[in-house]
């Protein structure tokens, strides 16, 4: 019941080309594309569970990573300063890649631009821009201890 769903929910951002294009890029242990997943299904489940608005956090935590470059494969000498850069503009620009593939709705925007706190200082506006806040670090720190299955 759950995965159809959800795949109903998230159909129009997996099949768009430029989005197919996170399977390219490593983000933490496996790519942008599946961490993106995991944290879109958690927060899905989560967001239902709690009778949150769970479509615009399920599609928000799915674009939340949505910057599509791998920070980790510039030179030795730009690594330190593009990781540290990174963790604080990397939601503006999955949201800048967001609102160039598709039609995102304020809450939606705003936990895309907020995902990263407290690097963002502002907090999330919602209930569900706390969820994906949160489901993200969790997941995150998941897959640094090990690789989590794919859902």
């Amino acid at each position: 019941m759950y995965k159809d769903e959800f795949n109903s929910i998230i159909e129009e951002i997996i099949t768009n080309d430029n989005f197919l294009k996170a399977k390219q890029f490593l983000h933490h242990r496996e790519s942008i594309y599946n961490h993106s997943l995991k944290v879109s299904y958690l927060t899905y489940k989560i967001s239902k569970k709690m009778k949150l608005d769970y479509k615009s956090a399920t599609r928000a935590a799915l674009l939340h990573d949505f910057f599509l470059y791998d920070w980790r494969k510039e030179g030795r000498e730009n690594k330190k300063k593009l990781f540290q850069k990174h963790g604080f503009t990397h939601p503006k620009t999955a949201l800048l890649n967001s609102k160039e593939n598709f039609i995102i709705n304020k809450k939606e925007a705003d936990i895309i631009l907020k995902h990263m706190f407290p690097l963002t200082v502002i907090p999330p506006n919602s209930i569900e821009g706390w969820v994906v806040m949160l489901v993200d670090k969790y997941i995150t720190i998941k897959d640094f201890l090990y690789k989590t299955p794919d859902i």
